[in-house]
């Protein structure tokens, strides 16, 4: 018996031996394992640069990026985390306050590590530095581009929330921020449905990396205005004026100089070109005259963008939010010369804004009595559809 036990109290030992020296292994291992991912990441964030984009145009490159968008319903939108998001907003407060490309090199690791590049853009006379995925990234995440002017003569930004929903709105986009010399360019990077309906609609969710940058870079502007840019089909709004060519709004319901100044340049272009905007103001408010006629603008209930997460963050910091909805005749029926025209349009109004007369006097009165004859000309070619 004690001979079987020594023999038991042996085997036990050398297996409990054998087990120490595997485990030291399979840690040693480990620990290897994790000293070269760890010197790998080191290396490729050590090895890893400024992007320097050259021979291309804003327009060519905003339409690069516009390809690599994640699509409807593919699963392919990344949602970002708590720790995602606040690192993303390091990064675009880094962006907005960087003033050399020694200044870029210092955001670099950071951005890599995410699987974005720091950008440097020079074009039409103007230099961008921008964050961008990374093509070599193993994995989009659809959280977009984002790109700043520097010495831009303006702290105007504007926005693309749905690249592919509305049509050739990253176009438009692209063209208006170089012709205003606007500060910011932000391009969402996913179908508002990629995961599904509404899933990756960045003008709706509070808890996104494109609303992390838009609240990054306004608070970095002052005289700040935001220009968003969207399109509908009036198709689908029974209700509104026939050949209605672009709808206006705040997101507050008032009307804004900014607002009556795109309005008015959108009206008097060449052609039968027709805005309005929605307001809650009285009908006969002289505003709501002089940029719907006789027409409530609460008809335009709609297209209000009151819900939009930008103007609402723009609105409460004192900005000016100038949601822009264009209808088909603009984006798609008129070809590329619509699509400038609209582009110019907006990118004067970026630039001069056009402001409101002084109330109660007898150029007042004139002014809107011009305005209220368009309008019923207007509305006389294209009445309300009931």
């Amino acid at each position: 018996m004690l001979v079987s036990f020594s023999l038991v109290v042996e085997v036990s030992a050398v297996k409990h031996s054998v087990a120490v020296r595997l485990g030291k292994i399979v840690g040693f291992l480990h620990g290897c394992a994790l000293a070269a991912a760890v010197v790998l990441l080191a290396c490729q964030t050590a090895d890893a640069q400024v992007l320097f984009v050259a021979d291309r145009s804003v327009q060519d490159h905003v339409a690069e990026l516009k390809s690599q968008t994640i699509q409807r319903d593919s699963q392919g939108y990344l949602v970002p985390t708590a720790d995602q998001l606040s690192g993303f907003r390091s990064l675009a407060d880094g962006l907005a306050e960087a003033q050399t490309t020694a200044d870029l090199d210092l955001l670099v690791p950071e951005a890599t590590a995410i699987g974005y590049d720091v950008v440097v853009l020079n074009d039409a006379g103007s230099t961008f530095f921008g964050l961008q995925e990374s093509e070599n990234a193993a994995t989009r995440k659809g959280w977009g581009s984002f790109f700043l002017r520097q010495n831009a003569t303006n702290n105007a930004l504007v926005e693309v929330v749905h690249p592919l929903g509305d049509i050739n709105t990253p176009e438009i986009s692209a063209q208006v921020f170089v012709d205003s010399e606007a500060k910011g360019l932000l391009l969402a990077g996913a179908h508002r449905n990629a995961n599904g309906f509404g899933t990756a609609d960045v003008a709706h969710l509070e808890q996104s990396i494109f609303q992390e940058v838009h609240q990054s870079f306004a608070d970095s502007a002052t005289n700040l205005s935001v220009w968003q840019i969207h399109g509908f089909n009036i198709d689908g709004h029974s209700a509104f004026p026939a050949g209605a060519d672009a709808i206006l709004s705040s997101g507050t319901g008032s009307v804004s100089e900014l607002i009556l100044g795109l309005d008015q340049g959108i009206d008097a272009l060449d052609g039968d070109w027709t805005s309005y905007t929605f307001n809650n103001l009285d009908i006969e408010n002289t505003l709501n005259v002089a940029t719907n006629g006789d027409i409530a603008g609460s008809l335009f209930s709609g297209l209000a963008a009151t819900t939009n997460v930008q103007g609402q963050y723009t609105n409460s910091i004192g900005g000016e939010f100038i949601h822009i909805e264009l209808e088909q005749s603009f984006r798609i029926d008129g070809g590329e010369a619509s699509r400038l025209l609209i582009s110019q349009t907006i990118a004067n109004s970026i630039v001069a804004a056009i402001a409101v007369p002084e109330p109660n006097t007898v150029a007042l009165l004139g002014w809107l009595s011009l305005c209220l004859l368009a309008r019923r000309r207007r509305l006389d070619k294209h009445p309300v559809l009931i």
